[in-house]
């Protein structure tokens, strides 16, 4: 079941979405503005304390980042976190990840919803299913949010 939609863009949107991810840092970070409607997107590995999301995709962090981001984003009081992270690398995040708590926000951007289970303790939060391609001409990625609780605590 879909409970909501989350938008990321490395552009200004013509509209406000219920919920959009937002860089902390990197190539494409923005001042955050913290509130419901908004998650950051951690894509150095630097900022677990400032974001929602670890990036683990080529040129950003990698798996083995994964253990401390987690760690260091529990000790200071966050919550676990998630990791974003493509299918290809899932069983990578997985094993790093070890007995962690997290939430996973996959990345198939070919418009399927499918994810196929792996080893670990991550919990399906959000599927990344539909690249700018595939919404119009917007530069926008959209995904699938799968855990109602996750809509119910962040979207506005």
């Amino acid at each position: 079941m879909i409970a909501g939609l989350q938008f990321d863009s490395t552009d200004h949107l013509p509209f406000t979405p219920k919920l959009q991810a937002f860089y902390i840092n990197g190539r494409f970070a923005v001042p955050p503005r913290y509130g419901r409607g908004r998650v950051y997107i951690d894509v150095t590995g630097a900022a677990p304390r400032g974001a929602m999301w670890l990036d683990v995709e080529k040129g950003d962090a990698t798996p083995d980042r994964v253990p401390g981001w987690l760690d260091e984003r529990h000790a200071a009081g966050l919550g676990w976190g998630g990791i974003y992270v493509n299918r290809g690398q899932l069983a990578a995040v997985e094993a790093a990840a070890s007995h962690r708590p997290h939430l996973l926000w996959v990345a198939t951007l070919d418009g399927t919803l499918d994810i196929a289970p792996v080893p670990g303790i991550g919990v399906l939060t959000l599927v990344q299913a539909f690249p700018a391609e595939m919404v119009g001409g917007i530069n926008v990625d959209v995904s699938a949010v799968v855990d109602r609780d996750y809509w119910l605590r962040h979207a506005a």
